[in-house]
């Protein structure tokens, strides 16, 4: 009996060696690595594109403002801009705008400047809160002048505009272009 215990004994485990290469071994042989990555992505609306002013007079202001009013001492931003600029990309940005002095054919050229004269405006921009008019940022030439610094993605700044005319020596229509830029914060 105890012979026949041992070859028992010797068969159970040549057959229990012989399905445990079957059933695998239990330790993961592999693992994942979810890689999540976003885009630096610079992206900008506005959301007003034109100003039409019409006929203007000589020597007067005229004001792009939410009413078109003159802007209340001190001008605030979020109650009186005109349009809003909204960093629409994934990183912090700064927004800057320029423009350049309002040409036509045939007539003399509208020139940006700090003072009005003849064929001579003043364009001031104001994004924050200024004091008041004389404190708004004047486009004295195409430099352009940033509106919004470290603007984080989704943030926004109300802005709004005035144009001072000086005297004119014709009655041509005149077009200009203001131009918003964003780029990445550094």
């Amino acid at each position: 009996m105890k012979q026949r215990m041992g070859k028992l004994a010797i068969i159970l485990m040549a057959a229990l060696l012989a399905v445990l290469p079957m059933t695998g071994v239990f330790a993961a042989t592999t693992a994942t690595v979810t890689i999540t990555a976003t885009p630096e992505y610079l992206a900008i609306t506005n959301s007003e594109a034109t100003w039409t002013i019409g006929t203007i007079a000589e020597n007067t202001t005229v004001w792009w403002t939410h009413d078109g009013a003159a802007s209340a001492d001190p001008y605030d931003g979020p109650t009186e801009g005109k349009s809003i600029a909204t960093n629409t990309g994934s990183i912090a940005s700064n927004i800057n705008v320029h423009t350049h002095h309002f040409p036509t054919a045939g007539a003399p050229v509208w020139t940006l400047a700090n003072a009005v004269g003849a064929d001579t405006i003043v364009l001031g921009i104001a994004f924050a809160t200024e004091a008041n008019k004389a404190a708004w940022t004047k486009f004295a030439d195409t430099t352009p002048v940033e509106i919004a610094h470290s603007l984080a993605a989704a943030g926004h700044v109300h802005w709004a505009m005035y144009l001072d005319t000086g005297t004119f020596t014709d009655g041509a229509e005149r077009t200009g272009t203001v131009t918003l830029t964003i780029s990445k914060h550094t």
